[in-house]
C-alpha cells in the first residue's frame, strides 16, 4: 500500500483540521478495487480505536466513502462491522466499550450516507442497538441511544419495529429503567395510539405521562447518573412529559424540584429543573416554580456546590426576566424569609432582583426591607448581617427611584439613626424599635447609609439646579425642617445631644433669610450658602464639633458677602472648604467641590495660592513621614547589626574561656570528668538561666520555665499587635492624605475649567509639575489626576486663555524651565514644554501694544520672536553645554517647527556653540539641529552660511585627526554642507563660496582611509566640492 494512503489514515486521527484534509485527500484519489477494499475495511476496523480522534475521523471518512462509491455493498460493510466490532470471547470491559462504540459509529456512518433504507436491515440494526443499549454499566449509552433514535426516525412505519421492543416495554413500572422509559416516551411522541394499549395493559394507566405518574417518573429519573453532557434519554422523557395534554407545571414542580440535587443525581435534577422551567411562557406559573426552587435551595443542607451554583444562576436569570412586579416582589419576600440559611446564594439573587426594579415600583420593594430593619429581638451575628444587606439593597433601589421615594426612605433612615422610638409614629408605622435597640455596629452602618441616601437626594436631577423639590426648595431643607417636629415629638428621644440653641438660631436665621428671597432674586452665592448651612445642620446630628466650626466660619463669610465688605471673605470660605475636604463625610466633600465651583470665578491670586499651599503641605507631610520611617528602619538595622557584632564578640570571649577550661580539664582525672558530666545544674543560678532538656526535666521545672517565659512572650505578642495596628493606622492615614490631595486637585481642575488660564491661575502650573515630578508620585491617583488637569489645560478655549506673558516671564516661565532642565521624568518634562508652547502661542497671537518702541542698548527693538527665543534659549544652552543634560533636542525641533520666526536666532546660537569648546557629542547635536532648521528652506537662516561652512570644515579636520574617526560623524558634516547649498539654490539666494579650510577638509576626506572604505563618503565629498565650485 502506498505511503500517501497510509498518511491519510494518520491524518484522520490527528484532529479536526487534519481530518478534513485527510477526507479531501481520500476523496480526491482514484482508488482501484483492491485499494478501495483495503480502505473501507481499514476504516471499519479502526472505528473501535480510542487513539486521539481516530473514531470520529474514521467515521467521517467511511461516510464519505460510502456516498462516493455505490459499488460498496451495505450488507458487506455491516457484516464486516459485526465481525470486527462486536465482542466475542473473553475481553475486558474497556475493550467491550470500544468495540460497541465502533459498531455504533459504523451504524451512524451507514445512516448518514443513506444506506439504511432496507426495512430488514433497519430491524437488524435496531435489534442489535437495543441489545447494546440495555447492557449494564455501559458508559456510552448516550451515544448508543442517540444513534438508535436517529435510526428509528428513519423508519416510516413504527409498527414494524415495535415488536422488537415489546418484551422490554411489557416490564412496566417494576422493571422500568431510564432507557426503557425514554424508549416508550419516544413511541408516545411519535404515535400515541400505537402504544396506548400497551401502556394501559402493562403500565396500569391510559396515559403514561399523566400527573399521577410524576412520582414514578421522578423515581426512575433519580437512577440516571448524568454526566457533563446531558443524556438524550432525559430530553426525550421530559419532552414527552411536556407535550402531554395532561401536563401541569405546578404539579411537576412539587414532585421534581423537591429532590435534593446532590451526589450522582445532581446533574439530573439540574437538567430537569432547567428543562421544565425554560419552556413555559406563563410568568405567573414560572414565578411559582422559581419560588419553589428558592425554597428547595433554602431548605437543603446537603447540596453539592455544583447544584447550589446551578439553582442560584437559574433563579437569578428568571427573576431578572420577570415583568410582573407582584411576582418579583413575592419572590423577594419569600427569599428574605429564607436568607439566613443560604446567605451567599440569596445575596446574589436579591442583588440581581433589586437592580432590575422599575423606578415607579421602588417604594414597594423598600417596604419589606424596612420591616426587617425594624424587627424586634436580640441582634445576633445573623440578624446583623441581614440588616447590613438590607441597607445595601435599599440604597441600590434608591439609586433608580423617584425623588419622593428617596426622600421618604432617607427620612426613615434619619429616624432610625438618631432617634429611639418610644411609641409608634403615625407618619412612620414601620418604625418601632423595642428593646433591645440596634447594636452600635448596626447603628453606625445605618448612619453611613443615611449619608449615602442624603447624597442621592442631593443629586436628584431638577431645574434650575440639582437637589431641588417641586416647590423650588432643596430636598435637604424639607428633611431638616421635619427634624424640628421629630425632635419635639413625645414618641421619640434623641440618641445624640443637639442642644446648641445659639447655633440652631444662627442656622435658621440665614436659611430663612435666603428662602425669603424670590427665586429670580437669588444669586449663586445665596444658593451656595443655603446649601452649606443645610448640610451643616444635618452634620449637627453626627459631628457637633465639626458642625460648629463650619457654622461659625460660614456665617462670617455670609455676613461679609451680604454687606459687600471689602474684606476677602472668599479666602476664608476657600479655607473652610479645604478643611471640609479632610472630613469623613463623602457628601460634604462633594458639596465642597460644588460650592467651590460657585465662588471660584471671583478668587484672587492670594486665595489661589492658598489652595496650592494646602496641596504642597499635604505632600510635604507625607514625604516627612516616609523619611522618618526610612530613618527608623535604618536605625533598626544599625541596632540589629550592633547586637549581632556584640553577639559575635561574646561568642569569641566564650570560645577563649572554653579553651582555658579545656586546658584545665585536661589536668583533671577521668573520674572527676565523669562526675562533672553527671552533675545536674540548677536552671536558675545567680539570675542567669540555662536551657532545660525537656526529656530530663520534670513537670515542676517546666512550670517554672513557663512562668519565667510567660511575661516575655506576652510582651512580644503585644508588641507585634501594636506594630501591626500602627502600620494599619499609617496606611489608612496615607490613603486619606491621597484622597485629600485628589480633592484639592478637583478644586484646581474646576478653577482652570471655569476661570481659565489667567494671570491669577497660571501660578498653579509649577506647583502641579513639582508635585507630579516627585519619585513617590510617579504613578497613582494623584499623578493621573494631574495629567488629566494638564490635558484639559491644553484643550482650553482661546477666550479663557488670558495669561499675561510679561508676568509669566517673571515667575512661571523660570519654574517651567527648571522642570525641563532638572526633572528626571520625561512625561513631566513634556508637560512643562507643552505649557511653554501654550504661553508662547498666546503671546504671539496677541496684537502688538500701541506705544512707542524703545530701543535696547544694542540698538535692536525687541520683538515677540525674541521673547519666544528667550524662553527656549536656556534649554538650548543647557543642551549644548551641559555634559549631564536632561534636555531633549526634540524640544528644540518642536520650537523650530512651531515658531518659524525664531529659526534665525536658533541658527546663530547653535553656530556659535559649534565653534566653541564643547564636547563632540554636543557638536553632533548642533549639526543635527542645523540640518533640521535647513529642512524648512527658510531664507532667514542663511545669514550664517559662511560661518556654518567654516565651522563644518574645522569640525571635519578635528574628526579626521582622531585615531579612529567615525564615518557617521563625517557623513553628517558633509550632508550639512550639501544641504546648505541646496537650500540656498531653492530660495534663490546666491550660495556662499566654500571656505578654503572647508575645501581642504573635504579633500582630506577624499584621500582618507574612510573614503576608501565607505564609497558614499567619497561620492558625497565630490558632490559638495563640485556644487560650490560652479
Amino acid at each position: 500500500m502506498s505511503g500517501d494512503l497510509m498518511q491519510v489514515f494518520f491524518d484522520l486521527a490527528e484532529g479536526r483540521d487534519s481530518c478534513v484534509a485527510g477526507v479531501e485527500t481520500l476523496m480526491g484519489r482514484s482508488l482501484e478495487d483492491k485499494q478501495l477494499d483495503y480502505t473501507w475495511k481499514r476504516l471499519v476496523k479502526g472505528l473501535p480505536s480510542n487513539r486521539k480522534q481516530a473514531r470520529s475521523g474514521f467515521a467521517v471518512a467511511l461516510t464519505s466513502l460510502l456516498r462516493e462509491h455505490e459499488s460498496l455493498k451495505t450488507e458487506d460493510v455491516m457484516q464486516y462491522c459485526r465481525e470486527n466490532c462486536l465482542p466475542s470471547g473473553h475481553v475486558s470491559h474497556k475493550e467491550v466499550r470500544d468495540l460497541y462504540a465502533g459498531y455504533v459509529f459504523c451504524t451512524a456512518a451507514l445512516l448518514k450516507s443513506g444506506r439504511l433504507v432496507s426495512s430488514e436491515l433497519q430491524s437488524q440494526v435496531i435489534s442489535e442497538m437495543l441489545s447494546i443499549l440495555l447492557k449494564q454499566k455501559l458508559t456510552i449509552k448516550d451515544t448508543v441511544y442517540k444513534v438508535l433514535i436517529e435510526v428509528l426516525d428513519a423508519v416510516e412505519d413504527l409498527s414494524k419495529v415495535l415488536p422488537l421492543f415489546s418484551e422490554e416495554l411489557k416490564l412496566g413500572w417494576p422493571g422500568c429503567t431510564t432507557e426503557r422509559l425514554a424508549l416508550i416516551s419516544y413511541f408516545d411522541l411519535r404515535d400515541t395510539a400505537l402504544v396506548s394499549k400497551l401502556v394501559k395493559k402493562h403500565w396500569n394507566f391510559s396515559h403514561l405521562h399523566h400527573p399521577q405518574n410524576y412520582e414514578k417518573i421522578n423515581g426512575v429519573l433519580q437512577k440516571l447518573v448524568c454526566e457533563e453532557r446531558i443524556r438524550p434519554q432525559l430530553d426525550t422523557i421530559l419532552g414527552a412529559l411536556q407535550k402531554s395534554k395532561h401536563f401541569s407545571l405546578k404539579k411537576a414542580a412539587k414532585v421534581f424540584f423537591n429532590v435534593v440535587p446532590s451526589g450522582d443525581n445532581k446533574n439530573t435534577v439540574m437538567f430537569t429543573v432547567s428543562h421544565l422551567v425554560k419552556t413555559t411562557g406563563e410568568e405567573k406559573v414560572e414565578g411559582f416554580v422559581v419560588k419553589h426552587m428558592a425554597e428547595v435551595l433554602g431548605k437543603s443542607h446537603t447540596q453539592s456546590p455544583e447544584s447550589v451554583r446551578f439553582l442560584t444562576s437559574e433563579i437569578k436569570m428568571r427573576v431578572c426576566s420577570f415583568t410582573s412586579t407582584e411576582n418579583k416582589l413575592s419572590l423577594v419576600k419569600g427569599i428574605l424569609a429564607l436568607k439566613p440559611r443560604r446567605a451567599s446564594c440569596f445575596n446574589q439573587i436579591l442583588t440581581a432582583a433589586f437592580s432590575s426594579v422599575p423606578s415607579e415600583e421602588c417604594e414597594k420593594f423598600c417596604a419589606p426591607l424596612q420591616e426587617i430593619l425594624c424587627q424586634p429581638g436580640e441582634e445576633d451575628k445573623v440578624a446583623a448581617e441581614l440588616r447590613s444587606d438590607c441597607l445595601t439593597w435599599m440604597v441600590q433601589v434608591l439609586r433608580q427611584a423617584q425623588a419622593k421615594v428617596v426622600f421618604e426612605v432617607t427620612k426613615f433612615l434619619f429616624v432610625l439613626s438618631f432617634f429611639e422610638v418610644k411609641s409608634t409614629l403615625p407618619d412612620f408605622p414601620l418604625v418601632s424599635v423595642p428593646e433591645p435597640a440596634l447594636s452600635k455596629e448596626s447603628l453606625e452602618l445605618c448612619r453611613s447609609k443615611f449619608n449615602t441616601c442624603l447624597k442621592i437626594l442631593s443629586n436628584v436631577p431638577s431645574s434650575p439646579r440639582v437637589g431641588l423639590a417641586e416647590d423650588g426648595r432643596y430636598w435637604v431643607y424639607h428633611l431638616l425642617s421635619s427634624s424640628i417636629s421629630l425632635v419635639t415629638s413625645d414618641s421619640l428621644s434623641l440618641l445624640v445631644d443637639i442642644t446648641q440653641e445659639n447655633e440652631w438660631r444662627v442656622l435658621w436665621s440665614v436659611i430663612d433669610e435666603v428662602e425669603g428671597k424670590a427665586l429670580e432674586q437669588r444669586t449663586e452665592e445665596d444658593w451656595a450658602f443655603e446649601l452649606l448651612f443645610l448640610h451643616t445642620g444635618m452634620l449637627l446630628f453626627e459631628e457637633q464639633s465639626h458642625a460648629n466650626a463650619i457654622l461659625n466660619d460660614v456665617h462670617q463669610c455670609y455676613e461679609k458677602q451680604k454687606t459687600k465688605s471689602d474684606e476677602n471673605w472668599r479666602g476664608v470660605f476657600v479655607d473652610l472648604l479645604i478643611s471640609i475636604l479632610s472630613y469623613e463625610s463623602a457628601l460634604l466633600r462633594k458639596i465642597a467641590s460644588s460650592l467651590f465651583r460657585v465662588i471660584c470665578k471671583g478668587l484672587d491670586a492670594e486665595t489661589i495660592q492658598l489652595i496650592m499651599d494646602a496641596l504642597s503641605s499635604a505632600g510635604t507631610e507625607e514625604e516627612e513621614e516616609e523619611e522618618e520611617d526610612d530613618e527608623e528602619e535604618e536605625e533598626g538595622e544599625e541596632s540589629e547589626n550592633d547586637i549581632a557584632s556584640e553577639d559575635e564578640d561574646d561568642e569569641d570571649s566564650e570560645d577563649s574561656e572554653d579553651d582555658e577550661d579545656e586546658e584545665d580539664e585536661e589536668e583533671d582525672s577521668e573520674e572527676d570528668l565523669d562526675d562533672e558530666e553527671e552533675m545536674v545544674v540548677d536552671p536558675i543560678d545567680d539570675g542567669e538561666s540555662e536551657d532545660i532538656e525537656i526529656g530530663d526535666a520534670d513537670e515542676e521545672e517546666l512550670k517554672k520555665e513557663d512562668e519565667r517565659l510567660g511575661p516575655a512572650l506576652s510582651t512580644l505578642i503585644q508588641f507585634r499587635k501594636d506594630e501591626k495596628a500602627f502600620k494599619k493606622e499609617k496606611a489608612v492615614k496615607k490613603v486619606k492624605m491621597v484622597q485629600f490631595q485628589v480633592k484639592i486637585l478637583d478644586f484646581v481642575e474646576i478653577l482652570l475649567e471655569d476661570v481659565g488660564f489667567t494671570p491669577s491661575t497660571m501660578t498653579v502650573v509649577p506647583t502641579l509639575l513639582r508635585l507630579a515630578g516627585k519619585p513617590s508620585l510617579s504613578e497613582g491617583p494623584i499623578h493621573d489626576r494631574i495629567l488629566a488637569i494638564f490635558k484639559g489645560l491644553f484643550a482650553i478655549k482661546s477666550e479663557k486663555l488670558t495669561v499675561d506673558f510679561s508676568e509669566a516671564k517673571k515667575s512661571v516661565i523660570p519654574e517651567l524651565q527648571k522642570v525641563v532642565l532638572k526633572c528626571p521624568s520625561k512625561k513631566i518634562q513634556q508637560l512643562a514644554t507643552q505649557t511653554l508652547f501654550l504661553l508662547c502661542k498666546k503671546h504671539l497671537s496677541n496684537p502688538e501694544p500701541k506705544k512707542k518702541k524703545r530701543k535696547s542698548n544694542t540698538g535692536k527693538i525687541p520683538t515677540k520672536s525674541d521673547d519666544v527665543f528667550g524662553v527656549f534659549q536656556v534649554i538650548l544652552q543647557d543642551l549644548l553645554s551641559n555634559k549631564n543634560t536632561k534636555s531633549d533636542k526634540n524640544v528644540i525641533f518642536q520650537v523650530i517647527e512651531r515658531f518659524p520666526d525664531v529659526r534665525g536666532d536658533v541658527t546663530s546660537h547653535v553656530t556659535s556653540h559649534l565653534s566653541s569648546d564643547i564636547t563632540l557629542f554636543a557638536k553632533m547635536q548642533a549639526i543635527s539641529l542645523l540640518q533640521r532648521i535647513l529642512s524648512f528652506a527658510d531664507a532667514k537662516v542663511l545669514s550664517n552660511s559662511e560661518k556654518i561652512l567654516t565651522t563644518v570644515g574645522s569640525l571635519l579636520s578635528t574628526l579626521l585627526a582622531a585615531d579612529n574617526p567615525s564615518p557617521h560623524h563625517v557623513r553628517e558634516c558633509i550632508k550639512l554642507s550639501q544641504r546648505l547649498h541646496v537650500v540656498s539654490t531653492k530660495v534663490e539666494v546666491t550660495p556662499p563660496s566654500l571656505p578654503g579650510s572647508t575645501n581642504t577638509a573635504l579633500e582630506e576626506v577624499l584621500s582618507s582611509d574612510l573614503a576608501a572604505k565607505y564609497n558614499d563618503l567619497s561620492s558625497l565629498a565630490k558632490k559638495v566640492i563640485s556644487a560650490y565650485s560652479e
